[in-house]
């Protein structure tokens, strides 16, 4: 695939998120009380309505807690599972996602065939969601290995999950537990993500798990976490959907499996 056949859509704008998600973020943090616990989250998988949906605040902890819904019509589990393969294994790809946060991606692939092709895959996007750049460091997971109770493989409800931890390269840290749930509705999906920043802050390498103890405070967590990252990722967040929403059934069509330039 040539450069060319990807270029003219970083030139689109971008589709806006709801005015009514932009209003639920601009709104301020919402009562930590109603924030999903990380130990709640087979929570996402009922698609009966949380008490907060789209929103963020700074828990007790110090955790950062980012949710945002998207409801993007059209768009199917094949779709989905097939963007997360694909997706990183071309730079100018993870650019279309977000044409103007989104400046370059890298892939390790998963070392084993898995269910799905991310799970096992780490992802190195650089991007900046609003408070400078971050060379990112993403490790896709099944999400049983994350906590939930079903990988919601024959769940009629679910049409995807990705899920993982995200870390810093430049730092050697992983820091952050996030969910992105693709529920089932009319001829889609609704997508409920959610981050529950400084979370889970460790070094990469042998000895991170001992320092896990020490590291994880509200002390290291306030100093860790940019001051207005919660509200910066929620919105990149809703932008990055949204915009996604758009373009991935047509993405699909062709360049999908079933297209000659499939891969």
């Amino acid at each position: 695939m040539s450069a060319n056949s990807l270029g003219d859509y970083l030139a689109r704008p971008m589709s806006e998120p709801e005015q009514q998600t932009l209003a639920a973020i601009g709104r301020g943090p919402i009562d930590p009380r109603n924030a999903l616990a990380l130990s709640a989250m087979d929570r996402l998988l009922d698609p009966a309505l949380l008490p907060c949906e789209t929103g963020w605040c700074v828990l007790p902890d110090g955790v950062a807690y980012v949710a945002v819904r998207t409801a993007m019509p059209n768009v199917s589990a094949k779709m989905i599972d097939w963007w997360f393969d694909w997706h990183p294994r071309d730079p100018l790809r993870y650019r279309v996602w977000h044409p103007i946060a989104h400046l370059d991606n890298s892939l390790q692939p998963a070392s084993l065939p898995r269910a799905k092709g991310h799970w096992g895959a780490v992802h190195h996007p650089v991007e900046d969601v609003g408070t400078g750049v971050v060379h990112a460091r993403i490790e896709f997971k099944a999400p049983t290995e994350m906590g939930m109770s079903s990988d919601a493989l024959d769940d009629p409800r679910v049409a995807s999950i990705v899920c993982g931890y995200a870390g810093d390269d430049r730092l050697h840290v992983r820091h952050s537990p996030m969910f992105h749930v693709f529920l089932r509705e009319g001829n889609g999906v609704v997508l409920r993500s959610r981050f529950w920043l400084g979370a889970s802050l460790r070094p990469y390498g042998p000895l991170g798990g001992l320092l896990k103890p020490l590291l994880n405070t509200p002390l290291v967590r306030g100093r860790a976490l940019p001051k207005h990252l919660p509200q910066a990722l929620a919105t990149h967040c809703a932008e990055e959907y949204a915009n996604l929403g758009t373009l991935l059934p047509e993405l699909y069509e062709r360049f999908g499996p079933a297209a000659p330039s499939g891969r």
